[in-house]
């Protein structure tokens, strides 16, 4: 049972992405799918939103489920969800992204089978995850942000792990199974990834 997908290199968001993980994960994707892209250039093509920011005593600022909350380049930064992540990478790659994300972790496990590797939301290292910032976007939707949130290139498992380009360490960990989908669903059950070549 399991499957690795051999042969994509790892890319190492720092030092000139602190907080863009998201980014690099989706270079590392976009380079198996042929797309000659850079970390740096995804991160710019992302739609960006406002840090929190206090008014009367309350954060405001913006939705990660709508764009990447501040700014990749920089240390002081947050995030992006699946959702803006899958919507950048059907602009490379018209008709083929598949956001897998709410559904189950067999859904992952069938992508890998497949031979595509898939991004995925978990947290740095598999730490424990906690909530560290409430803030509301325009809307005034309440957005809870759990640190240490990150994103990875998962490129396969077994029975007991699973392998991940991580662009946290530049290299391809191997972490427990079971710890990982605890995180994995912590984080909104968030998997991206890409059809076969039609």
């Amino acid at each position: 049972m399991g499957n690795v997908i051999k042969g994509i290199p790892v890319i190492y968001q720092y030092p000139v992405l602190p907080t863009g993980c998201e980014a690099t994960a989706m270079t590392m994707l976009l380079n198996w799918a042929g797309v000659d892209v850079k970390n740096t250039d995804v991160a710019i093509a992302l739609p960006k939103v406002p840090l929190p920011h206090a008014v009367d005593g309350k954060l405001y600022g913006g939705n990660p489920n709508k764009g990447f909350v501040g700014d990749p380049f920089t240390q002081e930064s947050y995030g992006v969800f699946h959702g803006p992540v899958a919507a950048l990478l059907e602009q490379y790659l018209p008709g083929r992204a598949a956001d897998l994300s709410g559904g189950t972790m067999n859904d992952v496990y069938r992508a890998l089978d497949d031979g595509r590797p898939v991004i995925v939301w978990a947290t740095i290292k598999l730490r424990e995850g906690r909530e560290t910032d409430v803030w509301q976007d325009e809307d005034g939707t309440e957005i809870r942000w759990i640190s240490p949130q990150h994103c990875m290139l998962m490129i396969g498992y077994d029975d007991e792990h699973v392998f991940i380009n991580d662009p946290d360490t530049g290299q391809t960990e191997q972490y427990p199974r079971d710890l990982f989908e605890s995180r994995w669903e912590l984080l909104g059950k968030q998997a991206v990834t890409v059809t076969v070549k039609g």
